[in-house]
Parts: structure tokens; C-alpha cells; sequence
């Protein structure tokens, strides 16, 4: 069977799910490619696979450097005004331009030629790829969906306005359901509970998180004290870079708040940001990395403070580790509100931090053992589920090999 995956061009759609997904599907003895942009296809190699590389897609990041798209897109700029120093809720309409609109369009024309060029029996997507979702359509490939991002506004009307504007531009019949993207097959790497009712589907299947790929933890932070509780740190691959610029960030924050605890504190700046060149406080009981083995380390925290979005909702959440989310933008917001909603953690919007109120938060999550039960509960729940390597026997049946 040959089988094509795809994704939107943004490192934490591809690598953290969809790419180990990939990777089994050939271990299987599959042909597998991925549809990718040419600046992540050294991230498809490294798994050692097959990029089909798709030379102009571009992901949401791209658009706010190239005017002329915005306004294709009839996006204002000042939507993103006050990034880092606010929680900023884009509407659905914006999420249903971005990544369902005209650009999804254009990418999916050059997915189009791709797909029909590798022969696919089969795509797999990653849930806001609506490129490979048009272009299967439009070939009529048998297609599924890994499901990496289950709060976006997916189900909205605006979505499915959205999605019937492209449809008809690749001559295929309008539907009257937004998630008819996902109605051939949804793979969920999340317990059912983590899902509100109403986006909850029949044609879901459940499985454990995929593992970590084979790491070794770093020296320094397997040897830090172990006299108190270790919480770690991090503003995902992409959002720490917006705080490295003002005179006071929300790392700075972070960083002086768990130096006032009585915690041993690992916190990962991002990539790019030299902890020897950090400006800000060092207090000795915080441990300052650019970068930091996430899931690897996740079941020896006590707490995890996190931007929120679904991969380090996904990892702590199956590690069993109460958080503290700090949402900034696009779906992270509803991330927070439902790991608030079961009861594993604590949300705090940009706009409402302070170092009282951060100090507070964490200080809550720490000593509130309820958190701590609530997300052993749900790590139960992902333990209960089938091994993520079951997903190919799934995806073989759907391919019909």
C-alpha cells in the first residue's frame, strides 16, 4: 500500500504525531511519503522518510510577512496586536481563512499533482490540513484524520462556508457538515473524555499517545536536587521567541516566580534563546535550557506551566501531571479551559499574569492534591487505550491492503 501523509507546514503539527505515524506505517512495509514545505523536509528525513515536498505552501506564520495575502484572505493584521502581553481568541471565521481558505486551495492544487504523481492509496492528514483533505476528495483517495488539534473550531458554520467555497473551486459537490473532513475516519490520540459532547463522532478511534523517539535525558537535569518538587517550563517550539523582546516577558516572570518556590524549576527559553546570554534573573534553584526532552521528562514533574498547546496538553496529560496553562493564541485558550474543566490544572490568562498571580497559580496546583489525582485518573484513561501502534492495522483496512 502506498501512503501519502500530510500536514500543515508548522513544525508541531507535523513532528510530534503525524511524522511517528508515518514512520510506523513504513516500518510496517508500507511506501509511505509526506507532503511537506521545503523548510520541513529535513524533519521528514530525520525520521528517515520520504518527503514529497510541495514548494509553495506556506503555514499561518508565513502569512503576516506577505501583506498581499492578508489581504487575500481578508485578514487585518491587528488581530495578532498585543501577542505575548495578551490571550489572543481569533475567531472562527479567522481560523476558517487560514487554514481552510484560498491558500489551503492553492496548496491543494499542488497536492493535486503530487498525490497523483506518488499514486497514493491512501492520505493520512493531520486535523488542519484541509489541503489534503481537498485533494483526496478531489482524487478520490480514501483518506483519514489524525486528530491533533480536537478544540479548533472545526464544527463552526463558518468552517463549513469555507470549506464548500474550495470544494467548489476543485468542481466537487457542496456537504452541509463542517466535519465532513473527518467522517471517513478520525484518529484520536486522547481519551474520548477530553472531547466536549459535541465533537464527539462515531467514526473516532481512540489510542494511546505515540512515545517518545528514543532520547537520553540531559546530564545536568538528572542531576539536579531532588529535595523538592521539579516543575517544568516551556512556551512550545514556536511561542517562546515572542517573548524574547521588551523589557520584561512572560519568561522573566515565569522564570522569578519559581524562584520564589520552594521547587526545583526547569525551564526551556526556546530555541535560539542562549541561557548564557539570558537577561534576566538566575535564581539557583531554576534551571535555564534552550531546549528540554518534553515528554521525556513530563512523568518525574510535579507541574508542568505550559503555552497550551495539544501536544504538551496530549504528553502531560498522559504522563499524569497537573498544569498550569497560559494560553496566548488559536485553539490554546480552549486547551485551557478544558484541562480546567477536568480538573488537572489551572488556567491563567496572559492579560491576568502578574508575578502574585502566577505565584498563586503554581503555588495551587502544587499544593491542591485533587489536580494531581485528577490527572493520574486520566493518564489511567490513556493507559486503557489501545497502543498507538495499532493505528496501521486501521489504516490497512481503510486502504483496503
Amino acid at each position: 500500500m502506498r501512503v501519502a501523509f500530510s500536514s500543515q507546514p508548522i513544525y508541531s503539527h507535523l513532528v510530534p504525531a503525524l511524522l511517528p505515524l508515518a514512520k510506523l506505517t513504513a516500518e510496517a512495509g508500507h511506501e509511505v511519503g509526506v507532503l511537506t514545505s521545503p523548510a520541513l523536509a529535513d524533519e521528514v528525513r530525520a525520521f528517515g522518510l520520504t518527503p514529497l515536498v510541495l514548494p509553495n505552501a506556506m503555514g499561518p506564520r508565513d502569512f503576516f510577512g506577505r501583506p498581499e495575502v492578508l489581504e487575500r484572505l481578508g485578514i487585518d493584521p491587528s488581530v495578532m496586536d498585543g501577542l505575548g502581553s495578551r490571550t489572543v481568541r481569533p475567531e472562527p471565521d479567522y481560523f476558517a481563512r487560514v487554514f481552510a481558505g484560498p491558500v489551503a486551495g492553492d496548496t491543494a492544487e499542488e497536492s493535486i499533482e503530487v498525490l497523483r504523481s506518488f499514486e497514493a492509496d491512501l492520505l493520512v492528514r493531520e486535523v488542519a490540513d484541509y489541503p489534503g483533505y481537498y485533494a483526496a476528495e478531489h482524487l478520490d483517495i480514501p483518506h483519514t484524520m489524525l486528530d491533533t488539534g480536537p478544540l479548533a473550531p472545526h464544527d463552526h458554520p463558518d468552517v463549513l462556508a469555507v470549506i464548500n467555497q474550495q470544494r467548489e473551486r476543485l468542481n466537487l459537490p457542496d456537504v452541509s457538515d463542517p466535519l465532513h473532513p473527518g467522517r471517513r475516519g478520525r484518529i484520536a490520540v486522547v481519551p474520548e473524555s477530553f472531547y466536549p459532547e459535541h465533537l464527539r463522532t462515531e467514526s473516532t478511534v481512540h489510542y494511546r499517545a505515540p512515545r517518545a523517539r528514543e532520547q537520553r535525558l540531559d546530564p545536568a537535569i538528572a542531576d539536579l536536587p531532588g529535595d523538592r518538587p521539579l516543575v517544568l517550563a516551556t512556551l512550545g517550539s514556536n511561542a517562546a521567541a515572542l517573548h524574547d523582546d521588551g523589557p520584561r516577558t512572560l519568561l522573566d516572570t515565569i522564570v522569578e516566580v519559581l524562584g520564589d518556590l520552594r521547587v526545583t524549576g526547569v525551564v526551556a527559553l526556546g530555541s535560539g534563546i542562549d541561557p548564557g546570554q539570558w537577561r534576566g534573573a538566575r535564581p539557583d534553584n531554576v534551571y535555564l535550557t534552550s531546549f528540554v526532552q518534553q515528554q521525556l521528562l513530563l512523568p518525574a514533574c510535579d507541574a508542568f506551566i505550559t503555552h497550551g498547546g495539544f501536544s504538551g496538553v496530549r504528553e502531560a496529560l498522559s504522563s499524569g501531571v497537573p498544569m498550569v496553562v497560559l494560553p496566548m493564541l488559536a485553539e490554546q485558550p480552549a486547551n485551557a479551559e478544558r484541562v480546567e474543566r477536568l480538573g488537572a490544572g489551572k488556567r491563567l490568562d496572559l492579560e491576568d499574569v502578574s508575578h502574585d498571580s502566577l505565584r498563586t497559580t503554581v503555588g495551587t496546583v502544587l499544593a491542591d492534591s485533587a489536580h494531581r489525582h485528577r490527572a493520574r485518573a486520566i493518564e489511567r484513561e490513556f493507559l486503557a487505550l489501545p497502543p498507538f501502534t495499532d493505528v496501521v492495522a486501521g489504516l490497512e483496512e481503510l486502504g483496503g491492503k
